[in-house]
């Protein structure tokens, strides 16, 4: 700082940015390290044969409810919870969680695949003990459950601290030196602080869209079940009726499909069925996702079917925090763009490791430095 004490101000930011930038610095090199490979989990589960090669629409689907009576008769112990319909991932494929008949939760589902051509099963594929189920798990909960997920928001929240406050920290930095400058014979200290100053500059916006993203999605258990309670206890209130048998419904899911259909803007689709008795349904209705396409495929409508009658009793957008819950996946993992969005979202990957590995470096370099003087000038990068 040219022989000028640094203010309180830069004072406080550099102190924020340092030891918020340590604490996180082990989990926050996990998440990377996860997060790479969970930016490419669509190809590397269909090389593992984790998700079954998709046969493709052929305009001669069965209907669903020979998917479902398949994997009832092939699971006669389980029952349906959740039928998922993913025409850009997983085209000619139907998606279905079965659960034990006394459960309604989706953390102990399992994952079963039948082709909607001929409505037979496929590979059983265990979600959980796959390569990518393992690391979303570590990633998104840390083995935790959703308490994981409030873990995984808290250092979200300290990395933010860091980046935010790192900002504050390189404004002088960037009037001293051009951008980009690297000053090279000048000692591996100086070289190592000029490449974490560029690299951070160069990453910060995406840094900034990723955290931003972790720290909502760290929200998204909780969000779900608290709009879940609410909703649905106010549809029970609102529509009642006697609960349902949850393993056969009078109502199958066909008939559960074209009453979403005719309640959802024209256009739309249907992109999941869950079955009644859940703990995001009522125990009389099917609650039923709808979306259309490009981003509005992201932003999803609940409609509420009758089991019983087969009609079609509410139909809800979801509220603005679990929108911005569910649009923060795909900006999270860069899963909207295609094959060169998920490279771009690698490399920042790899260059945010680089500059948390050489931070926690420079922190090390210059305590050991300080030791050796006896003690640390304090205001300095």
């Amino acid at each position: 700082m040219t022989g000028k004490r640094p203010s309180r101000w830069y004072r406080a930011n550099l102190w924020l940015h340092r030891w918020a930038s340590l604490v996180v610095t082990l989990p926050f090199l996990i998440l990377c390290l996860t997060g790479t490979v969970l930016i490419f989990h669509a190809e590397i589960d269909a090389a593992m044969g984790v998700v079954p090669a998709a046969p493709g629409l052929t305009g001669a689907e069965r209907p669903l409810a020979e998917s479902v009576d398949t994997v009832l008769a092939a699971y006669p112990d389980q029952k349906i919870i959740y039928l998922g319909i993913d025409a850009e991932e997983h085209p000619g494929l139907a998606i279905i969680n079965t659960v034990p008949p006394g459960d309604r939760n989706f953390d102990r589902a399992a994952l079963r695949f039948t082709r909607l051509a001929t409505a037979t099963l496929t590979e059983e594929a265990v979600e959980s003990e796959t390569l990518t189920g393992f690391l979303l798990e570590l990633h998104a909960q840390w083995f935790l459950g959703p308490t994981g997920e409030l873990v995984g928001a808290v250092i979200a929240l300290l990395v933010l601290l860091s980046l935010f406050s790192g900002i504050v920290v390189y404004a002088p930095h960037a009037r001293r030196v051009a951008f980009g400058a690297v000053r090279k014979g000048r000692g591996p200290r100086l070289l190592q602080l000029d490449l974490h100053n560029f690299i951070g500059a160069v990453v910060l916006g995406w840094a900034l869209v990723v955290t931003l993203t972790g720290f909502l999605l760290g929200f998204g258990t909780l969000a779900t079940g608290l709009w879940a309670q609410g909703q649905l206890t106010r549809a029970q209130a609102l529509y009642g009726g006697a609960p349902v048998d949850a393993r056969a419904p009078p109502v199958n899911a066909d008939a559960a499909y074209r009453a979403a259909l005719s309640a959802a803007p024209p256009g739309w689709h249907v992109s999941s069925i869950i079955w009644p008795g859940t703990d995001y349904s009522t125990a009389r209705h099917y609650t039923v996702l709808v979306g259309g396409s490009g981003l509005d495929r992201r932003l999803v409508r609940a409609v509420l079917v009758d089991a019983e009658s087969g009609a079609a009793a509410a139909a809800a957008e979801l509220p603005w925090y679990l929108k911005a819950i569910t649009l923060s996946e795909p900006l999270h993992f860069g899963d909207y763009g295609g094959l060169p969005l998920k490279l771009l979202w690698t490399a920042c990957t790899w260059l945010t490791l680089f500059i948390t590995g050489n931070g926690a470096w420079l922190w090390w370099n210059r305590r050991r430095a300080g030791r050796r003087r006896g003690g640390v000038p304090e205001g300095r990068a």
